[in-house]
């Protein structure tokens, strides 16, 4: 018998088509449900269900179907999905260059391996490869996303104070930033 340990299969990132995003809205539903739970600021409160969150996802189906939105997930070797952000490309014709991150989550029993910012690389590379190098986001202001942007290189634009509340009903700063992907 060896005593080598055999490395787990890696996670994966993978940009969703329609038919994929379609599949994976009950997990995104769950994944809204436990990053609310674990008191993530991400538009619900506390007691969102997964049908609720599910509904939400399923409202951006369109724009996945005609690419003004991907969908991108961390997807485990036996399919679970563990984290997600969406790339929300401007419809404005004065900003091609321009896109939104949303919806950074990462499951709360997978977090601090990495998953989060190997998103934000995905989506990050998608963008600039069509063009898209201004990139804008916003998070509650002193939470762990706050500083995982900031480590990741994201420049404050500014703080709006009690700009939205907390699953718990306290409301909270928004710090909003923005990254030059040329730079």
């Amino acid at each position: 018998m060896s005593d080598r340990r055999v490395p787990a299969p890696a996670t994966e990132i993978v940009a969703l088509d329609a038919a994929g995003y379609a599949a994976a809205i009950p997990a995104l539903g769950a994944l809204v449900v436990d990053a609310v739970a674990s008191g993530a600021g991400v538009n619900f409160m506390d007691g969102v269900t997964v049908d609720e969150a599910a509904a939400w996802w399923t409202e951006r189906l369109p724009q996945i179907a005609d690419g003004t939105v991907t969908a991108f997930v961390a997807r485990e070797p036996d399919g679970a999905i563990v984290g997600s952000t969406l790339l929300l490309r401007s419809r404005s014709p004065n900003s091609p260059h321009r896109a939104e991150i949303g919806k950074v989550l990462v499951r709360n029993d997978a977090r601090r391996r990495g998953l989060g910012r190997a998103l934000m690389e995905a989506a990050e590379v998608q963008a600039l490869a069509e063009g898209r190098w201004l990139l804008i986001l916003d998070t509650v202001a002193g939470s762990p996303a706050d500083e995982m942007y900031r480590a990741l290189g994201w420049q404050v634009l500014g703080t709006m104070p009690s700009h939205a509340y907390r699953p718990d009903g306290v409301l909270a700063d928004t710090t909003y930033f923005w990254k030059d992907l040329r730079r």
